[in-house]
């Protein structure tokens, strides 16, 4: 078969009907795709990654510590979040590659696994703060060179731009206008009486 079928140099996802591929390379563009496709899904399979989800649970006749309630017991409501748990979980497991699987191969709750990824990825607070610092001291000292192509700039801008936005510090529209500003060759420059 020849071609990469439109899906980005031959890697698999990245559609309506089938969610982006993480191939552990990719995290940060990953997770804003996959976020929106769970949400293109239903929003409360969404609230699933994002606000977990609890196994049913229930007291033994005798009483003690708590036990899964077996499927036959659950009411309407435990399996309606049992189903966009299900969903969410589904959606994630089917958008990885088998050494990204092998993380989460073992849980059943979206929201774990979606934890379990971004831990693997992002790091702790502290490693996403060393990691936010790299990218600052990048974003900083970027500057567009006397022989580059715009859009190639623009592309080296916007990854560092959108992996501090994943890392959850995003740089405002016109800190990112001013930086494009500043960065500019002086070929660039307006030439006055021309």
């Amino acid at each position: 078969m020849s071609g990469n079928g439109g899906n980005g140099g031959g890697h698999e996802g990245a559609s309506s009907t089938r969610p982006p591929l993480l191939t552990g390379l990719n995290y940060s563009q990953w997770k804003g795709k996959m976020e929106s496709y769970i949400c293109q899904i239903h929003d409360r399979a969404w609230m699933a990654v994002e606000d977990g989800y609890d196994l049913p649970m229930m007291t033994p006749a005798g009483g003690g510590e708590d036990v899964l309630k077996p499927k036959a017991q659950w009411n309407a409501q435990e399996f309606e979040a049992s189903k966009w748990n299900r969903k969410a979980m589904h959606a994630i497991m089917c958008a990885m590659d088998e050494n990204q699987y092998k993380l989460i191969q073992n849980t059943q709750i979206a929201k774990v696994a979606w934890d379990i990824l971004q831990v693997a990825h992002e790091g702790t607070e502290v490693v996403k703060e060393s990691k936010l610092q790299v990218l600052q001291t990048q974003f900083e000292l970027l500057r567009m060179g006397e022989d580059e192509c715009f859009n190639d700039f623009e592309i080296k801008l916007m990854d560092i731009v959108n992996q501090s936005h994943q890392l959850g510090d995003p740089y405002s529209d016109r800190i990112v206008k001013q930086k494009i500003m500043r960065s500019l060759p002086d070929r660039f420059e307006s030439k006055e009486g021309s």
